[in-house]
């Protein structure tokens, strides 16, 4: 037993050096998931997401997130998306999170995705623990106000929905 110990020691160090010489990714920003539209009519209904209903934007560093896992599964649940599968893009999202629980960008995603699944009260919550988790930063806040303001919308709380928006406006500074 000693010696087949002994002869899978060469293989594991050769397997970490190996790892040990691998370089990680290169640093990018994680692909928007689902962006549904403005928002800013008081009769618009929030509709299902369609095959390339994402509306790429810029993510501030300070959102990005480190782990390549969470890239891919990002990457994952916006194919899933754009196909038409809320559901799986949901699951994908929801195992991003926990690996990092507290990605602000996170959160937002698989809020826009709820809202998409009419699911309006859930997106409106998963909203507010972004907005917990992205202090100090504004674009993610005034994001995540827009979209409180949509589902505030579709659940008929059209005062609500000014609030949000007028909130979104003041950390977008306009």
């Amino acid at each position: 037993m000693t010696s087949f110990l002994l002869r899978g020691i060469p293989v594991m160090l050769l397997l970490l050096f190996v790892q040990g010489c691998s370089t990680a990714p290169p640093a990018r920003y994680p692909p928007p998931v689902v962006e549904q539209g403005g928002g800013t009519a008081p009769d618009e209904a929030v509709q299902p997401a369609t095959p390339g209903s994402i509306q790429p934007y810029p993510v501030p560093p300070a959102v990005t997130t480190s782990s390549p896992a969470v890239v891919a599964l990002l990457g994952q649940a916006e194919n899933q998306a754009n196909s038409g599968d809320l559901g799986a893009a949901a699951a994908s999202l929801e195992r991003a999170i926990r690996i990092e629980p507290r990605n602000p960008l996170l959160w937002y995603h698989l809020a826009t995705v709820r809202l998409a699944q009419q699911e309006a009260a859930q997106a409106e919550q998963l909203a507010v623990k972004s907005n917990s988790l992205a202090a100090g930063n504004r674009v993610q806040q005034s994001r995540n106000w827009q979209l409180i303001a949509r589902a505030r919308r579709a659940q008929g709380d059209a005062a609500g929905a000014g609030a949000a928006e007028r909130r979104a406006r003041e950390l977008a500074g306009r």
